[in-house]
């Protein structure tokens, strides 16, 4: 699993290097965490660690492999002040994960409000579950 997500940042690594050329304030890559605390119905919380990349302002993310349990997909486009509204959408994992326990592969949908600034960001689910996000731009020396 961890040898996935390496080789699916990887991947979105590469991209990054090939449109870096024109970057905007935001462009780039960046490292996502999303905490996603135990849920008032008892379900446990969880944490995604997943890369993204920024071309033109928009930002598009993912965990996990699309079509598999626990994927997720963050997409959005970041205004020139820094915020975002951002959409998620997903399958579920094991159901104790899940709220509402819903099954192992069921879709789900939702919206995070996002601040960016030239290194970090901070967002916030909107919807059902209070989660965190937290972006961190990755530095990369250009030879």
């Amino acid at each position: 699993m961890v040898l996935h997500r390496l080789v699916g940042f990887a991947s979105l690594l590469a991209a990054w290097t090939v449109q870096a050329q024109a970057a905007g304030p935001f462009d780039g890559a960046w490292a996502v965490t999303l905490v996603c605390p135990q849920a008032a119905d008892g379900v446990f919380g969880y944490t995604y660690r997943f890369g993204a990349i920024v071309t033109d302002g928009v930002l598009h993310g993912e965990n996990g492999t699309r079509g598999m349990p626990s994927w997720l997909a963050l997409d959005g486009r970041i205004q020139p002040d820094g915020t975002a509204l951002l959409a998620a959408e997903g399958l579920t994992g094991t159901p104790e994960y899940a709220v509402g326990r819903v099954p192992k592969m069921t879709s789900y949908r939702y919206r995070a409000t996002a601040r960016f600034g030239s290194t970090h960001g901070t967002g916030t689910r909107t919807e059902v579950r209070p989660c965190t996000l937290d972006f961190v731009k990755l530095d990369f020396v250009k030879s």
